[in-house]
């Protein structure tokens, strides 16, 4: 099996919506300092994968968590444009791979470091709400590149299995399970086992990360 680096060179296609957008950004953010901002969401398929993915919004946080709201308001880049514009996040907001910054893409714009994740983690982090939209999304990353295959994403869901865990919040369940097997479905065309197949997985190979006896060996120690 390829690497996941392999089908993805992350050249970006800056004559796109999403790529004005944020040339025009950089270009009116103060010149006194550097920047750190991560885009998530739609704007990094539409960047370098197809730029027919459109969205409303292009997504962004910065690498050291500052709040770029009022930043975005100030220049007026923000949703009161009636148009595409930007949204502020936080890296929490991107639940994805604990992996995507290892394989992000770092592009320089003006004093403006800019990290374009893979679109494997973009793809991860669409599974929470898994919108008709996404499942686009989806379809269309798969259509250009080949990638993911069910196989490859199951492997990358395995490195992700916290993303499994209970929400915190009662009102907003988690739904990762049930729209991963929906996904498997309608992408994939076949059916998944996630607790067999993503969950037992990976918590056996963390067990074994953690060098924790085995069975047989807490067998002998009770003797």
């Amino acid at each position: 099996m390829n690497s996941t680096s392999d089908w993805w060179k992350g050249e970006v296609d800056w004559s796109t919506p999403a790529g004005r957008l944020l040339q025009q950004f950089v270009g009116a953010l103060p010149k006194d300092r550097s920047f750190e901002i991560a885009l998530y969401g739609s704007a990094p398929l539409q960047l370098t994968v197809n730029k027919n993915l459109l969205s409303g919004d292009v997504d962004i946080f910065a690498g050291n968590d500052e709040d770029l709201t009022a930043t975005i308001d100030q220049l007026q880049f923000g949703k009161e444009t009636g148009g595409l514009h930007l949204e502020a996040g936080f890296e929490l907001s991107f639940r994805t791979s604990p992996r995507w910054r290892a394989r992000a893409k770092t592009h320089r714009l003006g004093n403006v470091q800019l990290l374009i994740p893979h679109p494997i983690d973009i793809l991860i982090g669409k599974l929470d709400r898994l919108e008709p939209k996404d499942i686009t999304a989806f379809e269309c990353v798969i259509a250009e590149t080949g990638h993911p295959t069910a196989e490859e994403f199951k492997a990358e869901l395995q490195n992700a299995v916290d993303l499994y865990r209970p929400s915190f919040d009662e009102e907003s369940p988690n739904r990762y399970l049930e729209n991963t097997e929906r996904l498997w479905r309608e992408v994939f065309h076949s059916n998944i086992d996630v607790r067999k197949e993503i969950i037992a997985p990976a918590i056996a190979r963390r067990k074994q990360g953690y060098g924790e006896p085995s069975l047989k060996y807490k067998a002998k120690l009770g003797q």
